[in-house]
This record gives C-alpha cells, structure tokens and sequence, in this order.
C-alpha cells in the first residue's frame, strides 16, 4: 500500500489554479442540504478512502455504511476513491482547493502532510471527542494520530503490518520447511530454490518472491521493510525515524542503507529468486495466486484479498515472520511498519457532528464484526481479543504472534509536512537502483542530497 505524494508541490499547483476555478465553493458533497449538525432534514456525507479498490475492502465499507445509513436515516454516507496509487495525488488537490471529502481515510504519517497543506490546517482538531476518552487505549495506532499533542484522526478501521505469504503445497514440492526460513540468507536460499522450469523446456515459470521492480512505490518499501530500516534504524532519519527531522540528519546514504540496497540489488537479479521484467504489487499478487511465485510480502488485508480471489487458496496460504537479518556481525529484527487506516474530518464539511457519529460507530464490536471482513485486522483491541474473531482469523492472529515475540518495535514514516516529497525522492531512488540498476551507493548520494534540498524550499 503507497502513502506518498506522485508529484512535486510545484508540479501539482498548475492543476490546482484550475480545479478550484471549477471547484471552489462547492463544499465537497453537502451543498445540496437545506439543514445543518442540527439533526433536522437529510445530512449527506462523503467518505474519501483509497482502500475501496480493493474488493474485500469494498464489500467491508460498503457493509459498513449500509448499517449506519440504516440506524440513522437522516445521514447518508457516500464512498468515494480512485485507484490506490492516484488516491494520493488526487486527494492532495483537493485538500489545496478544498474539495476533499466530509471524511477523508489515510494513514498516520499522512496526517501531518495533509493538514498542513492548509494554512491553519486542513482538518478538524479530535481532542474534544478522543481525549481522556478510552479511544485512546482501546485503539491500536491511536497514539500515531496527533499532529504535535493534539489528536486529528481516530484509528477506528483496521491495521496490519507485514510478513511473508508462501504456497505450502510449493514448499512441500520444494523439499522446504517453512520452520527453516528464519533469516535473510534462509529467505534467499529458500527463494532460490523454489524457482524451478516446471515444464522441463528450459525457462523459468515459477519463481521464489513476487518482488516489485517498476513504478510502483513498493518497489522501496519492500526492501525498506525487509532489509534496510532494521539494519540502519530509518530510511530517512536514524534511531527509528526519530526527531530531530532536518537535513542534517537525513540517513538515506548512511553505510547500512548502502549495504541494504546493494544486496537487494544482488537479489532480485536473480532468475530464481524473483521474475524478470517490470511489473507491480498488483502483478506479483497475481503471480502468487496463480502459483508463478512461491512467496508474497503482504499484510493481513492480504488473507481478504486471497480468500476473495479463490477461496480454495485459503488452504494453501501459510504466513511467515520477516527474517532476522546479519549485519556487521550484529543480528537485527524485523521492525516492519504498523499500517492503521485512520479518519480524519475536513474543516470544510458543513455537518463535523454527523461525521463524528459514523467515525465513533466504526469504533463498535458491530462495526468491527464487518470490518474484519476485509480481511485486515480491525483496530478495537476488546474486540480483537475475543474468542470469535481469534477462532475465526488463525492467520491474522499470527501477526500478533509475530509481534510479541519476533519483531523489535515498529518503524514509521516520519510524521512530517516533507514526508510526501521524501518518499518521492526514495521511490525515484529506488526505481533507478532496482530497475535501472544504478550503483546503489550514487543513487543513494543523490537522493540525500535532493532530500536536504526539500528542507530549504
């Protein structure tokens, strides 16, 4: 899942002066309504997510909205998205001329970017509502929701972090145990040794790990999660992503990212490890499901995206932790990001009450019930922790399991308005390493350099 800006600030204004010619004023999707928060009349509210193209995704928040539209007839919900990869471009014209939806769903290192793209800020401050209250403990990444001490989403859908899926009748054939596969150089191994000719006609048509290589921003958050931000601490600033955020502490070119680029590098140029070719998350999914490769990065949403694709699968999908990696002697755990959907309110909507209530009801174990249909793992802890859903999602449990006892804390993007222009310069980076195959080490330089250079504009 990418959570970055496509563009430049500046590439994006020229777009912007002319949408808001057409449509500023237009108040987002509640000009149409004669009364206000007064609770009088019909209340229509947008809700603006980037995980509705995705069809698990879409079955949970089209459940999810039917069943408040039911309970409160007086306020209307409407979905709207765009594809993942263009939601975060979209969305950042819209913010600019103030067209964004009532409810706009993101992630945590998305607020600050967003908000700030508004003098005063684009959303609506949550302390009145989250505050002393027991979202704040019952919500798993509620604490990553703040810009500064104040609360400016709620943590109300669901959350997932990363592991790696494998096909256990390849592994099987492969003479593999999956309990084997426990560091870097196993993973390696592993997916060298399950990219075989199956047709004996002298060409590979199963390989061992559905990597990204092409435009597609995970083709730096994959080898960001499994190699370089648990050996180097930050892709972008050490000592986990952590302040003081300027360009005197930008860690991009830092020896451990170098070294984690150049073996990534060495990787996925193997035939047996990973496909030839260009190709997207969308692609290797597919290649998963299809049995081409034998191994997927992938969160827990990806259990939904299975199951909705051929529920026969199901069988067949086993989940392994991301791999301990060696570096400079010193062994370094996985420390793969925490993926929350959050919700924020635009200052702009005409009806913040309203949008509130359906925020607070996603929040409920009936909401969540729905919610864990998409296949992520839905973020009320209470709810989380019963009997039913635990019985019912074995393998969403596992990243539980994994961690409480195999991951080191999770790593975050930093939470700052440069974020978008960051990831920028890091997937360009990452595109000439892993597709264009530059020396890591110059690509690297680069990109520090435009990095610092983001701080000065």
């Amino acid at each position: 899942m990418s959570k970055r800006f496509k563009k430049s600030f500046s590439g994006i204004f020229a777009t912007v002066i002319l949408t808001s010619l057409v449509l500023s004023g237009c108040g987002g999707s509640n000009d149409g309504d004669a009364k206000g928060s007064s609770g009088e009349g019909q209340v229509t509210l947008s809700f603006e997510t980037s995980l509705y193209a995705e069809a698990p995704h879409k079955k949970a928040i089209d459940a999810l909205i039917s069943t408040f539209n039911e309970k409160n007839p007086n306020i209307k919900i409407t979905v709207h998205g765009t594809d993942y990869e263009n939601f975060w471009d979209k969305l950042t014209t819209e913010v600019i001329a103030g067209t964004e939806g009532d409810i706009v769903q993101v992630y945590p290192e998305n607020i600050s970017t967003y908000h700030s793209l508004i003098s005063g800020g684009a959303f609506v401050n949550l302390d009145p509502y989250i505050k002393g209250k027991d979202f704040e403990t019952q919500l798993v990444g509620q604490d990553l929701s703040k810009v500064g001490d104040s609360y400016y989403a709620i943590s109300n859908y669901a959350w997932g972090t990363t592991g790696i899926f494998y096909r256990k009748s390849l592994f099987e054939k492969a003479g593999i145990d999956p309990a084997s596969v426990k560091t870097l150089e196993d993973f390696k191994n592993a997916a060298i040794k399950l990219g075989v000719d199956t047709n004996n006609d002298g060409k590979l048509d199963q390989y061992g790990f559905a990597s990204v290589v092409g435009s597609h921003p995970f083709v730096s958050s994959e080898w960001a999660r499994l190699v370089a931000r648990p050996v180097s601490g930050g892709i972008f600033f050490p000592n986990g992503e952590a302040a003081p955020y300027d360009a005197d502490h930008i860690n991009v070119n830092s020896a451990a990212n170098i070294w984690a680029a150049t073996w990534w590098q060495d990787f996925i140029k193997n035939e047996k490890a990973t496909p030839p070719g260009t190709r997207d998350k969308k692609v290797g999914r597919e290649m998963f499901w299809n049995g081409q490769a034998a191994m997927n990065m992938d969160g827990p949403w990806f259990i939904g995206m299975t199951a909705e694709t051929d529920a026969k699968l199901m069988d067949d999908l086993g989940l392994l932790a991301q791999p301990v990696i060696t570096y400079e002697g010193k062994e370094y755990k996985p420390n793969p990001t925490m993926y929350p959907s959050v919700a924020m309110i635009s200052k702009g909507s005409k009806h913040p009450e309203e949008a509130w209530k359906f925020l607070e009801f996603m929040t409920t174990p009936e909401a969540q019930k729905i919610i864990s249909g998409s296949g992520m793992i839905p973020s009320n802890k209470e709810f989380v922790a019963t009997e039913e859903y635990q019985k019912e999602n074995p393998l969403a449990v596992k990243f539980f399991e994994f961690q409480d006892t195999l991951y080191a804390p999770a790593v975050m993007d930093p939470p700052i308005p440069e974020q978008g222009a960051l990831s920028q310069i890091m997937v360009d980076a990452a595109q000439d390493i892993f597709l264009g195959k530059k020396d890591a080490k110059a690509a690297l330089d680069v990109a520090a350099d435009k990095m610092k250079e983001s701080f000065n504009k």
